[in-house]
Parts: C-alpha cells; sequence; structure tokens
C-alpha cells in the first residue's frame, strides 16, 4: 500500500478525535455563556421585582398611609373625626398601583424557574389582599367599622404578608442565582415564625421603619 495512504489512515482517527474535542470545547464555552447572560437576565428580573415590591409596601403600609391622612386633613384644615381618617387612609392605601409589581412578575414568569415564579405570584396576590383590605375599610359602614375595631388597624396582616412574602422571594431568588438546591416548599418557614422570629431580613427592617412619614 501507498506509504502516503497509510499514513492518512493513521492519522485519521486522530484528526476526528482532536476535531470532536473542539467542538466539544466550543460548545461548552456557548453554554457557559449562554448560562451566564441567562444568570444576569434573572438577577435583574429579580432585582427589578423586589424593587416593585418594596415600593409598594413601603407605599401602601397601613401605617403610613395613616400619618398621610392625617397629614392631608390638617393641611387642608378639613377636622375630621377617627372615622373620616380611617376613610382617608384606606383610599390612599388603595390608590397604590400594583401595576409596577404585576409587570415585574411577568418578566419573571419568563425567566423562571417555576418555583421563583410561583413565589413571585403569590407576593402579587398578597399585594392584592392589602387593596382588598383597605376597601372593606372605605366600603364600610359607620356601624361596620365600629364593629371591626379600628384602634386594632395600625399593625394590618395584610402588610405583614407582603413583607414576608418579599423575604421569602429573596431567599428563594438568592439560591437560584447561587446554583444551590430550591426549597421544595418556601412557604413552610412562614408557618413556624411570626413577625418577631426575624423571618425578615434587617434591609427590610431598616428601610420600612426609615420610609414612615
Amino acid at each position: 500500500m501507498d506509504p502516503a495512504v497509510i499514513a492518512a489512515l493513521v492519522s485519521a482517527p486522530t484528526a476526528v478525535l482532536a476535531a470532536a474535542a473542539a467542538y466539544a470545547a466550543g460548545k461548552a464555552q456557548g453554554r457557559a455563556s449562554l448560562d451566564a447572560v441567562r444568570r444576569q437576565a434573572q438577577r435583574d428580573a429579580y432585582a427589578q421585582f423586589l424593587e416593585a415590591a418594596y415600593a409598594f409596601s413601603t407605599s401602601s403600609r397601613w401605617p403610613s398611609c395613616m400619618a398621610r391622612a392625617e397629614h392631608e386633613l390638617a393641611e387642608s384644615g378639613t377636622s375630621s373625626d377617627t372615622e373620616g381618617v380611617y376613610r382617608r387612609a384606606a383610599e390612599l392605601r388603595v390608590g397604590v398601583s400594583i401595576g409596577p409589581l404585576h409587570l415585574a412578575s411577568i418578566v419573571i414568569t419568563l425567566e423562571g424557574p417555576g418555583q421563583v415564579a410561583a413565589v413571585a405570584g403569590e407576593l402579587v396576590r398578597r399585594a392584592h389582599a392589602v387593596h382588598d383590605d383597605a376597601a372593606a375599610i372605605g366600603a364600610g359602614s359607620t356601624d361596620e367599622l365600629a364593629q371591626m375595631n379600628l384602634g386594632a388597624f395600625d399593625s394590618r396582616e395584610a402588610d405583614t404578608r407582603v413583607i414576608r412574602a418579599m423575604a421569602i422571594f429573596s431567599n428563594v431568588a438568592r439560591s437560584q442565582l447561587n446554583g444551590d438546591p430550591l426549597p421544595r416548599d418556601p412557604w413552610a418557614v412562614e408557618r413556624s415564625l411570626t413577625e418577631s422570629d426575624g423571618l425578615f431580613s434587617t434591609l427590610f427592617q431598616s428601610r420600612l421603619s426609615r420610609s414612615e412619614p
């Protein structure tokens, strides 16, 4: 057999292996680049969602709305009883838009993963519950408001549930970005904790306290 043919046959497997290795390396590099881009997109989506949630929470919290209502009535020189202040606070609470939070959650639905999107969806539902909570005050009759015990409204459960969802979303999102396993039941911790049990991050606590008028 021609020596040149023999040399070609001998070198062919090596060339094929080298080509295959180069292809695999290129594919792996491309996948790594794609994963990095995807991870950055998720990070941006999660941050935007948390920002929208924080803005909604600070603006819609019941103590903040009460303080704003009292300030408005005092500035306008309008005298109003306790019921009037509560009704105005309820109007302010309902007036806080959920739109930015909802739009941010749509992006998370696209970016995923499903478990993170599910937690975001629950946070949005809890934000709607804040509006429902205020609507019950705004639409209630004088007798109904008296039965609601308005003096107990200084700390609203609806507010607490939103803040808890923010903290849980932050934890789930962090696990996703760090490549850590996602909890099977991210809400399990909420069922065993109260507001004083340290569920809320120091960041949320400090910012929310500074947001009070």
